[in-house]
């Protein structure tokens, strides 16, 4: 794969919540979302293979596609990667450390689509996953840097190669 390629599309339909502190499924105008509340960091997960065609060079980077009820402030994201390998205890989480999304501005428009992105760099960041790996990928709404007043909603995540 080159640099770029999209390896994993992820959609709110398929997230498999936390037990506790779940983002919730929504709807705007009919399009599923996954809506996170700003007080508390409310996380998705969601389960996928790495393409036997990820190259494993550099990393990934990993965008997110979300929308603010709010028209001023900030938006900001975590990312954390999961191996499910042998050594898995599928009883316990054992994510990778959280990768920082920096907050942006969200747009003027409520419902307007607002695309971040963060890079995470092979081996420890993303749990060493490589080509052919389940893994896990948990996004939280990240409350302590964001300043957008109401819900932030994930439309869709995608994963790259770096």
């Amino acid at each position: 794969m080159a640099s770029g390629d999209t390896l994993c599309r992820l959609f709110p339909m398929g997230n498999e919540p936390p037990s506790t502190n779940f983002a919730t499924l929504g709807l705007r105008n009919f399009h599923p979302t996954l809506q996170f509340d700003d007080t508390t960091g409310w996380a998705a997960i969601w389960t996928d293979i790495m393409p036997s065609t990820y190259a494993n060079t550099t990393g990934v980077t990993v965008l997110i596609n979300a929308t603010a009820v709010a028209v001023t402030g900030t938006m900001g994201w975590l990312v954390a990667f999961e191996r499910m390998d042998s050594a898995t205890d599928l009883d316990a989480d054992s994510f990778a450390a959280d990768q920082t999304v920096t907050a942006v501005t969200v747009p003027a428009t409520s419902g307007d689509i607002l695309q971040t992105s963060v890079a995470i760099t092979k081996g420890a960041n993303m749990d060493s996953v490589v080509a052919g790996d389940t893994f896990r990928l948990r996004i939280t709404r990240d409350v302590a840097s964001d300043t957008a007043v109401g819900n932030t909603e994930i439309m869709s995540v995608e994963i790259r190669e770096t």
